[in-house]
């Protein structure tokens, strides 16, 4: 990876034909103007190690039911950790503490307070559902620290997320790298990859998360990209405790008629990776920095297939908006669905119709679930309890 000259200072976010060039830009400006730092981890990509040994199991429908529901909403928080991050990068190096609409879709953000120091960059941002900067959703805490000779920035934040009611969901903590790959003079893709935890704040167990996304940043068309998502989690319900690893192939789309921000998206994904295992048993991993793992003493559950859409590749969607994730071995199908209200609602299914579960989400992510038999279990940001 090539090292970049020195710039005197920002370019204008204008030179930029979309958000995430604009971010590529100001990242490339940053690095420029930074003292050379450490190097950050590498870029793990969602790639799953070899399967262990076997654990407890609990009833099949079940197991299946929650495996499929925790990929289902995986790749609403995946969408959402995405969007929010190109924001909250956006807002470090480019923001001011003037309310300022998002670049797409609906909301809005604001920096609260920021300082530099050599090439520490201390920030924190809010990101609003609405507009005018009146309705918290996110309120992120980020250190950015840039090393110029591998191109690279470090970021560890803390992001507390927030109901439409303004209650407080839980607190989402990453550790996260930004690595940018091209010519000296021009970023060619930005890669955004990180691990985390979100811990809700009704006490359900700590979920282990992984993001990681090689964004193309210089083509004037957008060409597919990959994302890949993990998560791992207990679930005391059943005893058991369950893993997977998602990548998804995104294709953004320009809107006929819509600004240089507006993109359609569609995504589909066949190599994703699950495991179950003892309670508390599993974990995220990146044992190289290549590579995401399920951690722990776990079995092999059957591959997942994903599909699906988004009206805009932006932090609020509108409709129609809907992905669906199915077992690959007996046809089983978690649905998802945007309504015109952005309430979300969601299905399990048996491949003979019979029903496994049922869900309803707010725009945050969070609702409850109806399992087959009657009982219910809390959906926080989209992550699954019980």
């Amino acid at each position: 990876m090539n090292t970049r000259p020195a710039i005197s200072g920002p370019q204008p976010r204008r030179t930029c034909r979309h958000r995430l060039r604009a971010v590529a830009a100001s990242l490339l400006c940053a690095l420029a103007a930074a003292a050379c730092g450490t190097s950050s981890a590498g870029s793990p990509s969602p790639t799953a190690t070899a399967r262990p040994t076997a654990t407890p199991g609990a009833a099949a429908s079940a197991v299946e039911a929650r495996l499929l529901v925790q990929q289902g909403l995986g790749i609403g928080l995946a969408s959402n950790v995405v969007q929010s991050q190109v924001t909250v990068l956006s807002a470090a190096l480019l923001g001011s503490t003037s309310c300022s609409a998002l670049d797409a879709g609906t909301g809005s953000s604001k920096v609260l307070q920021k300082s530099i120091t050599g090439s520490v960059t201390t920030v924190s941002v809010d990101v609003y559902y609405d507009g005018s900067c009146a309705q918290p959703y996110i309120e992120a805490a980020a250190q950015l620290t840039a090393a110029e000779a591998t191109s690279t920035i470090s970021i560890t934040e803390t992001a507390t997320y927030l109901g439409p009611g303004g209650a407080t969901l839980g607190a989402l903590h990453l550790s996260e790298s930004v690595i940018l790959a091209g010519l000296s003079t021009a970023i060619e893709t930005t890669t955004v990859d990180g691990t985390g935890t979100f811990n809700a704040q009704d006490g359900a167990p700590a979920v282990s998360l992984g993001l990681e996304c090689v964004i193309p940043a210089s083509s004037d068309q957008i060409a597919p990209f990959v994302c890949g998502g993990a998560v791992a989690q207990p679930f005391p319900a059943i005893g058991l405790s369950l893993a997977s690893v998602a990548p998804l192939t995104i294709t953004l789309t320009p809107i006929a008629g819509g600004g240089e921000d507006d993109y359609s998206v569609a995504f589909t994904g066949t190599q994703s990776t699950s495991e179950k295992g003892a309670l508390g048993a599993l974990s995220i991993t990146t044992p190289t920095p290549t590579t995401f793992a399920i951690g722990g003493s776990g079995t092999a559950m059957p591959d997942n297939a994903t599909s699906g859409h988004a009206a805009l590749f932006a932090l609020f969607s509108p409709t129609p908006t809907g992905w669906t994730v199915t077992d690959s071995t007996d046809g089983t199908v978690c649905s998802l669905t945007m309504g015109s209200s952005s309430q979300v609602t969601g299905t399990v299914k048996t491949a003979a119709g019979a029903s496994l579960a049922n869900l309803t989400l707010d725009p945050s992510g969070s609702g409850t679930i109806t399992y087959a038999g009657g009982s219910t279990a809390p959906i926080t940001n989209w992550t699954l309890g019980g």
